[in-house]
């Protein structure tokens, strides 16, 4: 199974939403943004988070590779996206001695 891994607008939007307040200050001086403030500090926010995210996972397990590839193009197409790579789980030839299953990590897939 293939993964594709980056960051992309969407996921920068989502982050930046739950991040951002639509208040400022502390109890007896808070006060509600307008709505001109609020969109400079949800872009300013955007901007900042967009270079400091880690990789995330974007799409669900693909079964090639060549499909995965298809994916992250089409990714790279229709949004703004940075770190885009395919990924795989590998084996580490450890076994887990509590569940006695084999550890998996995660691999970039060159191809």
């Amino acid at each position: 199974m293939f993964f594709v891994f980056g960051v992309s607008e969407t996921l920068v939007k989502k982050a930046a939403d739950k991040k951002c307040s639509r208040f400022t200050g502390t109890y007896p001086n808070r006060r509600e943004l307008t709505i001109e403030e609020y969109q400079q500090k949800l872009a300013k926010t955007r901007d900042e988070l967009f270079f400091k995210m880690k990789v995330q996972k974007l799409s669900h397990s693909l079964s090639t590779p060549s499909l995965a590839k298809q994916y992250s193009e089409l990714t790279k197409a229709q949004e703004k996206c940075r770190d885009i790579e395919i990924r795989y789980r590998k084996p580490t030839g450890s076994i887990n001695p509590k569940t006695k299953k084999e550890v998996l990590e995660w691999a970039t897939y060159i191809g």
